[in-house]
């Protein structure tokens, strides 16, 4: 995902960046049933009528990880994840970067690996976002710390 800002809000609208690694690596070492309840293939519901079961932390051939995660009315958790929620809501602040994005700054990231978000903000700010693939096979996600670490048991 490549995010540029055109105009910065008169104030607020920091960008917050969370490397899922870190994310990950947070619930092993402290939440390992809640890290197994999140890479289960339903542990949420994403988007509306059309949207689609899927882990937040999707465990990948080769020992990789991908992440995908929202924190708005647009998913909805699988009743053995819920009593975890609360954590992975919490977790990423202890991980979060901010940035704050002047006119004609940006970032690029892996949307497979990288959490984004923002504070509010005041004023008019105008940012343009865009998604794409790249011309060239890179790998998807992350690997974790421990690589090595006992496999998480899904359900």
């Amino acid at each position: 995902m490549l995010f540029v800002c055109a105009r910065p809000a008169e104030s607020g609208g920091i960008c917050l960046l969370t490397d899922g690694r870190e994310l990950y690596s947070d619930l092993q070492a402290n939440q390992p049933d809640a890290l197994a309840a999140f890479a289960d293939q339903r542990a949420a519901f994403f988007g509306r009528s059309d949207g689609v079961f899927a882990p937040v932390f999707d465990l990948l051939p080769g020992g990789r990880c991908s992440i995908r995660l929202r924190q708005d009315g647009l998913v909805r958790w699988h009743p053995f994840t819920r009593a975890y929620v609360p954590e992975l809501r919490a977790a990423p602040t202890r991980h979060q970067q901010p940035l704050e994005l002047r006119a004609g700054e940006g970032y690029l990231l892996d949307n497979h690996r990288w959490l984004h978000a923002r504070t509010a903000f005041l004023g008019v700010r105008r940012c343009s976002r865009a998604l794409g693939n790249p011309r060239f096979r890179l790998p998807r996600g992350f690997t974790p710390h421990d690589a090595h670490a006992v496999p998480l048991e899904t359900r």
